[in-house]
């Protein structure tokens, strides 16, 4: 069955009303055609068909009762949930701001559909099923074609056949282009069979300092896709120039440019070259004239680096672009820091004691194992990195020789988090590391910037 014919069908499906939804769809609609200007996105029959499919999502986000009438309907159930993470996507689907794709392969057993696509000028949001006679598919390996740089997230593991799927691809500096080529792998995962002897446990931190060379899972089927993105949604997103100095922390720092697209909000942050450290952290929201917030990405990019520097410059939150905003007012409550002086700390093994430390850590202890040294911290609650891990995964022995640390361990406490860092192969006394950030700063009056 074709994408077009799957959705008359489901059109079908749906001529029957049920008694849950007696009057909603009329309701739901005359309140979308009293909030929104009639749009047309597709010229063409199969495009007045995805408005159609359209309009019942924004039924399904809007009335509980239609959702509820509609649970024995997997596709709207599922379109449904796939965005409902996300505020910038739920937006864009209100607003009727999806491409349909309608594409399917089979391979070995296991059919591909991509379903369909939120794209704007920076990001590609990829919506997809698989479908198999297994218990979990997984899709990885993802190779794209062109390349540019810009980061991928990946789908979700060991789903059950017929999940939505999601990858998104963000754009750094290029835009997104007008075609895109994806290749990727299925791959599954199958409970060891009554019998099979377990490997012998190990203690945590001897898994730590084992090489991770782990085998990759057999793909059962290999897919590539073309998909071709409409101009109007790719050239959709409005760039302020701005180049609004203000201090930070006694930090210079330039708002320099605010780009606004469908899927989230970018701003570029300069610091002047005179300044003692480095930005790599925002705690900040939008707010426009009708009180309405925006605030960090959910999930996905919230901030890039600058290559030629430590220092993080663009930074995202989620998209007031659908919100009808005529002004934005920008409010920074806090910032992270990483001093130009404290790029490195040196750390005494022998005597367990570090040089310095970032503030709201402590160095809780080192254990020299057969196969190297474990690193032991206690991060306070109160730093908002308490959450992640607060060193880089590079180490550096006396000479300034380079080495991976390849995986870290993490344990949520009360009143904060415990990190672990192996040092695969390392045996000298005394060791070198990176601390992504060495300072937190709250304002004591937040700092507040017009946007628009």
């Amino acid at each position: 069955m074709t994408r077009g014919e799957e959705y008359t069908a489901l059109l079908h499906t749906l001529e029957a009303e049920p008694e849950a939804l007696s009057g909603t769809a009329q309701r739901a609609l005359a309140r979308k055609k009293a909030l929104q200007k009639k749009r047309c996105l597709f010229g063409i029959p199969a495009g007045s068909l995805a408005a159609c499919f359209l309009g019942f999502i924004l039924l399904v986000n809007l009335f509980p009762t239609f959702a509820h009438a509609c649970g024995r309907l997997p596709v709207l159930r599922e379109l449904a949930k796939a965005v409902a993470w996300s505020p910038s996507l739920t937006a864009a689907v209100e607003n009727e701001y999806v491409q349909p794709i309608g594409k399917s392969q089979t391979s070995n057993g296991i059919t591909a559909s991509m379903e369909y696509v939120i794209v704007d000028q920076k990001q590609v949001n990829i919506f997809f099923t698989l479908k198999g006679d297994y218990d979990n598919l997984s899709a990885d390996r993802l190779v794209l074609s062109p390349v540019r740089h810009g980061s991928v997230i990946g789908a979700d593991f060991l789903q059950p056949p017929g999940t939505l799927l999601h990858f998104t691809v963000d754009y750094m500096e290029e835009d997104v282009p007008d075609h895109l080529t994806l290749t990727f792998g299925v791959t599954t995962w199958v409970e060891p069979k009554n019998g099979t002897e377990p490997p012998p446990a190990l203690d945590y931190r001897d898994e730590l300092l084992l090489p991770h060379t782990a085998e990759e899972p057999e793909s059962l089927a290999e897919f590539t896709f073309t998909l071709d993105f409409d101009p109007h949604f790719t050239a959709r997103g409005e760039v302020l120039s701005l180049d609004h100095t203000f201090l930070l922390d006694g930090q210079t720092m330039t708002l320099a440019t605010a780009e606004i697209y469908p899927t989230h909000i970018r701003f570029t942050v300069e610091g002047e070259e005179e300044n003692t450290a480095w930005l790599k952290g925002l705690q900040f929201y939008l707010e426009n004239e009708q009180g309405q917030r925006f605030d960090a990405i959910t999930n996905g990019v919230t901030a890039s680096g600058d290559l030629n520097s430590p220092a993080n410059r663009s930074f995202r939150l989620e998209s007031p672009y659908f919100s009808d905003s005529h002004h934005l007012t920008m409010t920074i409550t806090a910032s992270s820091w990483l001093e130009k002086e404290r790029q490195r700390v040196r750390f005494d093994l022998a005597n367990q004691r570090a040089e310095w430390l970032p503030e709201g850590m402590t160095f809780t202890g080192a254990e020299h194992r057969e196969n190297g040294w474990i690193l032991e911290f206690r991060v306070d609650n109160e730093t908002p990195r308490s959450l992640t891990n607060p060193w880089e995964m590079t180490f550096y022995d006396e000479a300034g020789t380079a080495y991976d640390m390849g995986a870290s361990g993490m344990s949520i406490v009360d009143g904060g988090c415990e990190v672990m860092l192996p040092l695969p192969g390392f045996h000298e006394s005394e060791v070198w590391l990176s601390p992504a950030e060495t300072r937190w700063a709250e304002e004591p009056t937040p700092v507040t910037i017009a946007i628009k």
